[in-house]
């Protein structure tokens, strides 16, 4: 039963630590944001397997489903971080950010996402939208 209980995290763990599957180079924005911007920041390694792309991907699609007028007018922002280059490193330094991470940063406020996307993205890309409106809408 106990195994039951820890099965979710050594999933989580063993996915985080798998990611072995290149991806297309991918343009850092290596600045955070001093203003009162909502910055949705997903850090990656250079090699990713499927749910770090499709993370990536969902999260695009959210953003332009729930925030087109806010993205457009510049009041929220995606940026991509590889952390296997010197920029990379510097803003996941900046945002003490050492892995694959999902982070909502606005002012102050930081909401870690992580996990809720390796665990929705790729197979329920539905909740994982909603996910991420109802831990936006509240920043904004």
């Amino acid at each position: 039963m106990k195994i039951l209980k820890t099965l979710p995290a050594l999933l989580l763990a063993a996915t985080l630590f798998s990611c072995n599957t290149q991806s297309p180079q991918q343009e850092n924005n290596t600045t955070v944001a001093e203003n009162g911007d909502l910055q949705v920041y997903y850090f990656h390694f250079s090699k990713r397997c499927a749910t770090c792309n499709a993370i990536e991907a969902e999260t695009k699609v959210a953003l332009e489903t729930f925030y087109a007028d806010q993205v457009k007018e510049g009041d929220v922002a995606f940026i991509s971080v590889n952390l296997d280059e010197e920029d990379g490193k510097k803003m996941g330094e900046q945002l003490d950010v050492s892995g694959q991470t999902l982070l909502l940063v606005k002012g102050d406020q930081r909401v870690n996402l992580t996990n809720e996307g390796f665990m929705n993205a790729r197979t329920n890309a539905g909740k994982f939208h909603e996910i991420l409106k109802s831990n936006i809408d509240p920043m904004l």
